[in-house]
């Protein structure tokens, strides 16, 4: 059985173009990036931040090389890609923005959406089954990973950080957060949302994937949310949960498809409760969200006003207010252009950065340029799980997290931000992949002798 797993993987592989495997390239390097930081080549903890960069540009070039360049959305690449650039020139000539800031802004704010595009255009049904399909089989031993991590002594090197004498972030007594095989928690929240949707869709989806890989994949799941101690997470799965809710509404047999899921997140609820380190972790994550909501305002919904709405408005009141209309140059607010300089500019809100590193009004246009994406991905969204395919609403809690919360210059968090709007463009599409490729042999040999004879006349 392994033996003819083996080739069929190989056969796979043998049959993929280079587009393609620079893609799974890409998905690789994203789950195992921080492994190579922490365990494998710590000594080259810096260099690793950007190890996915040369592949995006090899992904982007072959793209264009092979005239697969995504045609759709030509309009918003040029449109994005001359705002940027144009805002480059400016800052570098008339702002006095050091080049290298420039560039690395380049990098964290045009790089990942030339990439989506790409990618989104050019993944097909199977491509995103394969995905489905390797993302729960990573779950598993990314939640033993996890919960190992939670039960390490501090010290450990189970849970090293991501540079020379580093750790992960505390949590509650003697814990650290999980971080998986990522460099920091975030990795961890960001993946679990991925598996989440694709766990949902496997479970009204017949056939997406093998029904004990949907129940193993759910029990880690739910296993892994105490031991991040994340209440992002928690965020982001309501927020999947909720997709579902939206999709039962679309009619009644939606609605029957939806019911589907409850016995099994019931039934795996239960059996991971009881678990002693899940009691354990629980008990932990319940103590730092109460006092992490005390400090944000003493509720939940104060704490995502704090961490959402308030941030957002107070950089366009501060960006406004400065009167530095070309901002203070992008790419200037981040970590790693600064690394060994003593004071930092640094921001916690993605929004307020970008206001103050593009200006007020260039700023403005990307928050708008990022909302109408927005809009446009839950659209189409939308419009796919009317017809029975709900995959791209179930990503969009993922979509939308990084795309505005998440910080594009942290590699992670890039990462995700273009693995799950790519992913979302694609489920999006109706399917342009032949019948026949997704009909059994026999009828596939059928519609070919159908065809034949319709010729011949």
């Amino acid at each position: 059985m392994a033996l003819a797993w083996r080739r069929n993987l190989n056969g796979h592989i043998s049959q993929m173009t280079l587009l393609k495997r620079l893609f799974w390239l890409y998905f690789i390097l994203l789950i195992f990036e921080g492994s190579l930081r922490k365990w494998v080549l710590p000594q080259f903890s810096a260099p690793l931040l950007l190890v996915r960069d040369p592949v995006a540009i090899l992904i982007i070039l072959e793209a264009y090389r092979t005239n697969k360049r995504p045609k759709r959305w030509s309009a918003v690449i040029a449109l994005l890609t001359v705002l940027l650039l144009g805002l480059f020139m400016l800052q570098v000539i008339a702002g006095g923005n050091p080049v290298l800031f420039g560039l690395y802004g380049l990098r964290s704010y045009l790089l990942p959406f030339l990439l989506i595009f790409v990618m989104g255009e050019n993944l097909n049904e199977g491509d995103l089954r394969r995905l489905g399909a390797c993302t729960l089989w990573l779950l598993l031993p990314m939640t033993l990973l996890d919960v190992s991590q939670y039960l390490a002594p501090v010290g450990s090197d189970l849970n090293k950080g991501a540079y020379e004498g580093g750790s992960q972030i505390g949590y509650i007594g003697d814990h650290l957060r999980s971080s998986g095989t990522f460099s920091f928690a975030i990795g961890v929240v960001h993946f679990c949302t991925l598996a989440a949707a694709f766990i949902f869709y496997g479970l009204v989806r017949e056939g997406f994937v093998k029904r004990w890989m949907l129940w193993a994949s759910l029990f880690a799941l739910i296993l892994s949310i105490p031991t991040t101690g994340a209440r992002s997470l928690l965020s982001q799965l309501a927020a999947t949960i909720a997709c579902v809710g939206l999709g039962a509404t679309l009619g009644v047999s939606q609605f029957a498809k939806a019911l589907r899921i409850l016995v099994p997140v019931t039934v795996a609820l239960f059996l991971v409760t009881q678990l002693p380190v899940f009691s354990d972790a629980m008990q932990s994550m319940i103590v730092r969200t109460t006092g992490a909501n005390e400090v944000e305002g003493g509720s939940v919904e104060s704490a995502i006003v704090q961490r959402t709405i308030g941030p957002a408005l107070s950089a366009i009141e501060g960006a406004a207010a400065t009167g530095n209309w070309l901002g203070i140059g992008m790419g200037s607010m981040s970590s790693a252009v600064h690394a060994g300089v003593a004071q930092t500019v640094w921001s916690d809100s993605e929004t307020e950065r970008e206001m103050l590193e593009f200006g007020p009004i260039w700023g403005g246009a990307f928050v708008l340029f990022k909302l109408f994406l927005a809009i446009t991905l839950f659209g189409r969204a939308l419009a796919r799980a009317r017809e029975h395919e709900p995959l791209a609403l179930l990503l969009m809690p993922l979509v939308l997290s990084t795309l505005f919360f998440g910080t594009p210059e942290q590699p992670t968090v890039q990462g995700f931000l273009v693995i799950g709007m790519a992913l979302c463009i694609a489920a999006s599409k109706v399917s342009a992949q032949a019948p026949e490729q997704l009909l059994p042999l026999a009828l596939q040999g059928q519609k070919r002798l159908y065809r034949r004879r319709v010729q011949r006349g």
